[in-house]
């Protein structure tokens, strides 16, 4: 990955300042956890389903909402699949996370990890976590569980129209992950053991 790190000042490539961020993320996100297990540290108010690749186009300015609503002076990713730390160090030069300032998104989200030229993060990314430095919030997305990320929040947030598109209720959730898993499981077992416990831990 080619990065012209001047460019992108965004982009963690200092050791102590990667350990104090990640040391925050882990005040609101367990990323030891995985979807459909309970993934944050506490229970928050508000829960939100969304499809992420739908929503995908849509970040920044979810970002720029939540960030607002919980008047966060930070907005930060950290990048769970593959691992942070020295070995994404050694291949990207950076640490698999960004701290974006609150009041330049969302067009410095879309700028540095969702831009028209390479370096795109995002496009290698499987697993990731958002959370801001009011710690009133967290986003986990998952692509592993086929592009569903879960929003946890201390308040009620107009997650629908920052993104442009309705948050999935609880019989959505469990038709589209029965619907994604159908190919690779026939019987649906997959999905209805995903969808029991993932039920089991948020209320949507």
């Amino acid at each position: 990955m080619n990065i012209d790190f001047k460019n992108f000042p965004e982009l963690i490539t200092d050791a102590t300042e990667f350990s104090r961020l990640r040391e925050e993320c882990e005040k609101v996100i367990d990323t030891h956890k995985r979807l459909p297990d309970f993934v944050f540290k506490r229970h928050f108010a508000k829960y939100y389903a969304i499809e992420y690749a739908h929503a995908y186009g849509r970040f920044g300015e979810l970002l720029r909402v939540v960030s607002q609503a919980f008047g966060d002076e930070s907005v930060n990713f950290m990048v769970l699949d593959p691992s942070p730390g020295e070995q994404y160090f050694r291949h990207s030069s950076f640490f698999g996370m960004v701290s974006f300032a609150a009041t330049i998104l969302p067009s410095r989200y879309s700028d540095v990890l969702s831009p028209i030229k390479p370096p795109t993060i995002l496009a290698g990314t499987n697993l990731g976590v958002f959370w801001g430095s009011s710690l009133g919030w967290g986003i986990f997305a998952d692509r592993f569980s086929w592009e569903l990320a879960v929003i946890a929040a201390d308040k009620e947030i107009d997650v629908s129209s920052a993104i442009e598109w309705p948050c999935f209720n609880a019989e959505q959730v469990r038709n589209y992950m029965t619907c994604q898993y159908h190919a690779k499981d026939s019987s649906d077992s997959i999905a209805h053991d995903f969808n029991a416990k993932f039920f089991a831990n948020y209320s949507i």
